[in-house]
């Protein structure tokens, strides 16, 4: 993910470091970051705290961040916004990689991608230099912040059985980039310190540092009943991961045939789907998402990758989020084509969604092109 942000930030928008933004002038723009992410830490649980923050800046680039967090402005319209401020005219050339850098920092915050994230997204804008040695203050500054994981145990199966998963790495990888971060965290809030040590490893620096910090969230919001069936609802996503048996070379197919027969999951449909999720109003997913069942939700994560499984769950009360957790804990392995048959449901709901109640003949609905491509070509697959 922060590749890809960082290149489509490059592409989109240039490279700051050939602007000549250098010495004091690219420190002070370092240290904004650093102010940038505690202050979007603090105010996590509530955003319209973001409106004083906006009035305490200085830099307009910042300010403007800030109002549109505080808004809860949809990620889609932050670009409009900021051109509509007039800090991307030709007049106000010599603040445009700035500009450019807040846009890009606003809009990931905006799509719920982690502060952390973000940062070093932010910072690597700088290059490879500044982005190194960002990544070891964050690091440092982690250490240093006294958030330590203490022994605490929920018995369950996974609890019993983490020990075996460890020994398929790459299978554990996978299932915990399925599951998304928030479903892992709960799931590992119950397991043993040792063994949560040995994942942390698994997830690379930056994801042991999110990793650390909401399993510790876990801990203090979650009741133990909660933390079994998040255990239950990743081992499931677990056994799920597990290789299909080899077939002998005379009864193996290949071809579409082959593929969807043994049940993978496409990856481009799972791409696709993610994208309408991002791409969607927050209130008129929400909207869809209160036409759902809950076996509907737990069928629709299954077609999300993990970063569009935050962004949905936060939309629905924990009370719904446990329930849906439940419905993927029964929920037997799905084919390729009932995925396909599940996000074309969803996507049909979230269109309703955007219609109005009484939509006159000939009248377009009002949805943003690239979401209405999206949606397009989902609904047109076979």
């Amino acid at each position: 993910m922060l590749i890809e942000r960082l290149a489509q930030m490059y592409v989109h928008w240039g490279n700051p470091g050939q602007t000549g933004e250098q010495g004091r002038r690219k420190d002070q723009s370092v240290l904004a970051l650093h102010q940038f992410l505690e202050v979007i830490e603090e105010t996590s649980e509530d955003r319209k705290a973001l409106f004083t923050q906006s009035q305490q800046s200085r830099r307009k680039a910042m300010k403007l961040s800030y109002l549109l967090l505080a808004s809860e402005t949809e990620p889609e319209a932050i670009f409009d916004a900021f051109l509509r401020s007039g800090l991307l005219s030709s007049g106000q050339r010599s603040n445009k990689p700035e500009v450019l850098l807040w846009l890009a920092g606003t809009e990931a915050i905006a799509r719920g991608i982690h502060p952390y994230i973000v940062f070093l997204i932010m910072s690597a804008y700088f290059g490879l230099e500044i982005a190194e040695s960002e990544f070891r203050w964050l690091r440092e500054r982690s250490k240093s912040s006294n958030i330590k994981l203490e022994e605490f145990i929920v018995p369950g199966d996974l609890t019993d059985t983490i020990g075996e998963a460890l020994k398929e790495p790459r299978r554990l990888q996978r299932t915990i980039r399925v599951a998304g971060m928030p479903l892992s965290a709960s799931a590992f809030a119950g397991c043993s310190l040792y063994y949560i040590e040995k994942i942390l490893a698994l997830v690379g620096p930056i994801g042991a540092l999110i990793l650390t910090e909401m399993i510790i969230s876990a801990r203090k919001r979650l009741v133990s009943d909660e933390i079994s069936t998040a255990q239950q609802a990743f081992l499931d996503l677990f056994t799920q991961e597990e290789t299909e048996p080899k077939m002998p070379e005379e009864e193996r197919k290949t071809g579409l045939e082959a593929f969807e027969e043994q049940g993978l999951p496409d990856p481009d449909l799972i791409r696709t789907t993610t994208n309408i999720v991002m791409y969607a109003e927050a209130k008129i997913l929400k909207s869809t998402l209160s036409s759902m069942s809950d076996s509907e939700i737990a069928s629709l994560l299954r077609c999300l990758e993990a970063i569009a499984h935050e962004r949905l769950l936060n939309l629905i009360s924990p009370g719904r989020q446990k329930r849906v957790l439940m419905v993927i804990q029964k929920t037997e392995d799905v084919v390729h084509g009932q995925m396909l048959r599940d996000a074309q449901l969803f996507t049909q709901k979230l269109l309703a969604a955007y219609a109005p109640k009484k939509l006159k003949p000939g009248v377009t609905l009002s949805i943003p092109e690239e979401l209405r491509k999206l949606i397009s070509s989902l609904l047109s697959r076979e």
